[in-house]
């Protein structure tokens, strides 16, 4: 796959099951996939595109007589010397196996107005930065450390959407005509317009999204829904497909975008993540003993006083060497 080009992905029976999302299987697959494979967006972005513009809606008689007649096209291939593995015709006859009805290339049909191709932009964040952009609707996105972003140049299509790997916070402008998209890995978050949080680490079991203002709609790889107004938090747990709802406290969930470090009864692992994402910094604990959890708030200190307010309250000394923090028991 890693050599695949785009017409290599919409002749690849999988890949047309994550197209139509017709197999929660394949459609977790090729998420993963793409999601470790940001090199390859294009050509999957081009061959999406591509089945975009074999798909066509027709009524259902018409639909089984095309099925014949590309059937007994396929047939006679190797008698008039056609290749057997065409791409667009594979891509083709898949498609009307899979879709059942949704649509697949009728050679014979009126040529369409072939739609602008987007162009996409690819955006990371290393650990210890954090930064503001702002799309070609004039939504914004702040971007939290150590995430990746990826979304086209210009909106041209009926969807505005994007793809997530990490954290962000969303002010989507309004658009009741061209829905938002974000896509993350085994869940896409649907909104017209709104403002909401999205932590999506590759790393974490859970995907969370967050309310703040308006409405949005998330849909899982199993089709699951929920619908979330302001104050409520949406949690999908990846490996157990699991989709549940409550509330949260907004500070300790958005409040990164405005310098805020909220911890409550965070153990050393929550800690040590959010210190290596916010500062830059691998956070050690030597010699640990018995488990702990932290509860505090800090506002734009630096690493330092951060760690010399958890180092007093847990009995801790701390020393720094290059990039890494190891904590260890006063003596």
């Amino acid at each position: 796959m890693d050599h695949y080009q785009a017409e290599d992905f919409a002749a690849d029976e999988s890949f047309l099951a994550y197209y139509l999302k017709s197999d929660p299987e394949a459609v977790a697959f090729w998420e993963h996939w793409i999601r470790t494979h940001p090199e390859k967006l294009d050509e999957v972005v081009a061959a999406e595109s591509l089945l975009d513009l074999l798909t066509v809606r027709l009524p259902s008689l018409e639909l089984e007589q095309e099925k014949d007649r590309l059937q007994a096209y396929i047939d006679e291939a190797p008698v008039i010397g056609l290749p057997k593995r065409k791409p667009w015709l594979i891509a083709a006859s898949i498609l009307l196996v899979l879709s059942l009805g949704a649509g697949f290339w009728y050679a014979n049909r009126t040529p369409r107005t072939e739609a602008p191709v987007e162009e996409w932009v690819h955006y990371s964040t290393p650990n210890g930065k954090k930064t503001k952009l702002t799309l070609s609707d004039g939504s914004t996105v702040i971007l939290n450390a150590a995430s990746t972003i990826h979304y086209p140049k210009a909106f041209v299509s009926d969807i505005r959407e994007i793809r997530l790997e990490g954290e962000a916070y969303f002010s989507i402008h309004h658009d009741a005509q061209k829905p938002f998209l974000v896509r993350t890995d085994g869940l896409t978050t649907r909104v017209l317009g709104t403002e909401f949080n999205v932590s999506a680490y590759p790393e974490k079991a859970e995907i969370s999204v967050a309310l703040l203002k308006g409405k949005v709609q998330l849909e899982d790889t199993l089709h699951q829904q929920l619908q979330l107004v302001p104050g409520q938090q949406a949690v999908y747990q990846r490996t157990r497909h699991e989709l549940r709802k409550n509330s949260f406290d907004s500070l300790a969930v958005s409040g990164w975008k405005d310098g805020y470090l909220v911890f409550k009864n965070a153990d050393f692992k929550t800690i040590a993540e959010a210190l290596e994402r916010i500062y830059g910094y691998q956070l050690i604990l030597q010699h640990p003993t018995q488990p702990w959890q932290y509860t505090g708030t800090f506002h734009r200190e630096d690493v330092r006083q951060v760690l010399e307010t958890i180092c007093f309250s847990k009995h801790l000394t701390y020393s720094i060497h290059q990039r890494t923090i190891y904590l260890r028991a006063e003596q």
